[in-house]
């Protein structure tokens, strides 16, 4: 087997060193990692999830515009002697926070968690590549695969690998590229075996 990165469990990230391949993950139970050639790296947001994530944005957005204008609209409206009314304004007052306070902190928690591990594991076998991240396997078929896309970053000394297909295979949709790390020959030199992998 060949072997580039950290390989941790795909699933939970645990650390495997010391393990061996085909062995279940200690951690939550995912299965081993197989196949000839085996890459981890960080994976980059795919198109849908960066729209998800602009989306998610401009809602927060509003939400802050809105709270600012409540507040505004709270001072310099007097204070009613209706409960009912003063009762309204203040749950919407918190509703508006807490929405804002949600959406920093799941922010906060895709930053840390995101980009920090090498979550995502390929895994080329005798007819096609699984991909791994998280909980989630697509199986992309070598016949699918119509080039290995690379791009090599000189100044930050990575190289982002995509796995370019044909349309055929509905788990290629939205799949994450890859950041491999490492010295540049290293990276090089794997790239070279998953493009002869795929050209089969």
């Amino acid at each position: 087997m060949v072997t580039h990165g950290e390989l941790p469990c795909p699933a939970c990230g645990y650390q495997r060193r010391g393990l061996a391949h085909s062995l279940a993950c200690p951690e939550c139970g995912a299965r081993g990692i197989a196949g000839e050639v085996v890459v981890s790296g960080t994976p980059t947001e795919t198109p849908e999830a960066k729209l998800g994530d602009r989306i998610w944005s401009l809602f927060h957005l509003v939400l802050g515009v809105q709270a600012l204008l409540l507040a505004i609209w709270w001072g310099a409206t007097p204070w009613s002697s209706d409960r009912m009314f003063t009762r309204v304004r203040a749950i919407l007052l918190i509703a508006v926070l807490a929405l804002l306070i949600a959406g920093w902190l799941r922010r906060r928690r895709q930053k840390r968690s995101g980009l920090s591990l090498e979550r995502c594991v390929w895994e080329f076998g005798d007819d096609a590549v699984t991909v791994r991240e998280d909980a989630k396997e697509s199986r992309i078929p070598y016949d699918d695969i119509a080039e290995v896309s690379v791009q090599i970053d000189f100044v930050k000394r990575h190289t982002r690998v995509t796995l370019v297909t044909m349309g055929q295979s509905l788990g290629s949709v939205g799949l994450p590229a890859l950041i491999l790390h490492g010295s540049l020959d290293v990276q090089r030199a794997i790239v070279t075996e998953m493009r002869q992998r795929t050209k089969r």
